[in-house]
């Protein structure tokens, strides 16, 4: 099988659940559509107004013949391309065709705010999408694989498809891309491979000088070897240490980082590397996006919770005394290089903390997921290579297909926050001492639950399980220590509190959660009530 390529009605998914299966395959998506819109240099819409549909249908087969001979794609058609049976020929010779289906009803309720439906744009009415629909059944029943997504979520679809088709023990392995225009990149995966860095860098173009920031414990385990490799690869590097710690993520590091990028003459082609976990990559972001008004960075994680979650997204940024992470910026790194061999020499309690990250992930987008870690969790405890590699992909594939979506957090990128709100309270309170960043997210998971329950979002065992796969892990789950009063004061100040409301993350169910808005005085009597 050469391509996956997914047909159907128009409002049935094939956009969203294309791209987000091309994530999970480590496959390339194209819109049929989006290509004949940059050819023709005009939206869909106005190709119908101002050709007619008979010139779109010719430009559409030419586009699809044209796409469909190349290799390692996920596809999505047109919703009328199907009904010619030369583009079905082609569809079928390319790879495999899944159509996607929905009621009449469902498609409607999904379309009927778009103003961009050539065919609805005269009459949008129910009975036209039902009178569409049957006339193209048959030719969508021609389909090798037909999916009903009326009551589906992406990710259901996507697992759909992927069971029908045995794609689950087929997918790549060894990269994911995260695409935003001309900032994408690649997030590479590999084990104990230490040497092939430098040469990996050389080959996405980095300049000869760059600046590798790290810590003191990372410098002794890895430092001397990612060093060699950089320039065994022809690279200058200089070697930038800052302690090892959350309360070291400040403007005071920014600055003491900033004089060491001077002293080595580093100009805007210089590139940085950050290797170390979320508070080296958080830094070394941020001072990415404001030395010299940007040079380019890369990300090196070293520990789970870095290669799973903060090393993807291009968020960068450092503390305030008031808050975690106030002060900072939206910049993408260059490419991002997760080596498994990293976690070889990872304490126990930090592996623990980053799987708080990777259990989150499977509350937000993946129930699947979510019991394969209750599952497996033993064997990803012990790094067995297999069922690590495959978390850690499939957390970077959920991160990349958000961060997609919505880049500076505007809309659906918040839902990454779930228990963030609560842990970084619990963070703040606790002076960044107590708890491991992933850990204190783990108690926030638990009160976001809890929560969620609490106001009758949420039914069935969704806490129970949440709080029994977190306890699995070895994760806190005592939050009787944290006093309403207290979480209220941090949370005045965080970043989602706009005009008085907070925005929170809460579970409905494992694989699906929703944004709430709170007025402050409402979410205090509520968080009062399940902390007594």
């Amino acid at each position: 099988m050469k391509n996956i390529i997914l047909t159907g009605f128009m409002g049935t998914g094939k956009s969203s659940v294309g791209r987000r299966l091309a994530h999970r395959l480590s496959l390339r998506f194209v819109d049929t559509d989006k290509v004949i819109e940059k050819q023709e240099g005009q939206a869909i819409s106005n190709i119908f107004k101002n050709h007619g549909e008979g010139y779109f249908r010719e430009i559409e087969k030419e586009a699809l013949k044209r796409i469909c001979k190349d290799e390692g794609l996920v596809i999505a058609t047109g919703g009328g391309a199907v009904v010619d049976p030369k583009n079905l020929k082609v569809m079928k010779n390319s790879g495999a065709v899944v159509c996607l289906t929905a009621s009449p009803e469902v498609i409607y309720n999904r379309v009927k705010r778009v103003n961009t439906r050539p065919l609805l744009l005269k009459n949008g009415k129910l009975d036209v999408i039902k009178k569409l629909l049957k006339k193209r059944e048959p030719f969508y029943n021609r389909a090798d694989l037909v999916i009903d997504t009326s009551d589906k979520g992406i990710d259901e679809v996507a697992d759909a498809i992927m069971d029908s088709l045995n794609l689950f023990n087929n997918s790549g392995k060894t990269s994911t891309r995260v695409e935003l225009g001309d900032r994408s990149y690649p997030i590479l995966y590999q084990s104990d491979q230490f040497e092939k860095i430098g040469y990996i860098l050389k080959r996405h173009g980095l300049y000869k000088k760059v600046a590798l920031i790290t810590n003191p414990t990372v410098r002794g385990l890895y430092g001397r070897q990612v060093t060699q490799s950089l320039k065994n690869a022809g690279f200058e590097p200089s070697l930038i240490e800052i302690p090892d710690g959350e309360r070291f993520k400040s403007l005071k590091w920014v600055s003491k980082i900033y004089d060491e990028l001077l002293k080595a003459h580093m100009d805007r082609n210089s590139s940085l590397i950050a290797m170390g976990g979320g508070v080296i990559g958080d830094i070394t972001g941020f001072v990415a996006a404001t030395f010299l008004r940007g040079v380019p960075f890369v990300q090196l994680p070293t520990t789970l919770l870095a290669q799973v979650d903060s090393s993807v997204g291009g968020k960068t940024g450092v503390n305030h005394p008031l808050g975690k992470n106030l002060i900072g910026a939206f910049y993408q790194p260059k490419i991002v290089i997760i080596d498994t061999g990293f976690l070889n020499t990872l304490k126990l309690r930090e592996l623990k903390a980053g799987l708080a990250e990777v259990i989150k992930y499977g509350v937000i987008r993946d129930e699947r997921l979510f019991s394969y870690l209750e599952d497996n969790i033993e064997a990803i405890l012990s790094l067995k290579k297999g069922p690590l590699i495959r978390i850690i992909k499939r957390s970077c594939e959920i991160k990349a297909g958000v961060v997609e979506d919505d880049e500076r957090e505007d809309g659906i990128r918040a839902i990454l926050n779930f228990g963030h709100t609560f842990g970084h309270a619990i963070e703040t309170n606790t002076g960044y001492r107590r708890f491991r960043h992933g850990e204190a997210v783990a108690l926030g998971m638990i009160l976001a639950s809890r929560f969620s329950n609490a106001i009758g979002l949420c039914k069935g065992n969704v806490e129970e399980r949440i709080k029994g796969l977190l306890i699995k892990t070895g994760l806190p789950s005592d939050t009787s220590s944290f006093a309403a009063e207290d979480i209220i004061r941090v949370v005045e100040f965080d970043k989602k509190v706009i005009k008085e409301h907070l925005r929170l993350v809460l579970v409905r169910k494992l694989g699906d959660v929703i944004l709430r808005e709170f007025k402050l005085e409402d979410f205090s009597l509520d968080l009062g009530k399940i902390l007594k």
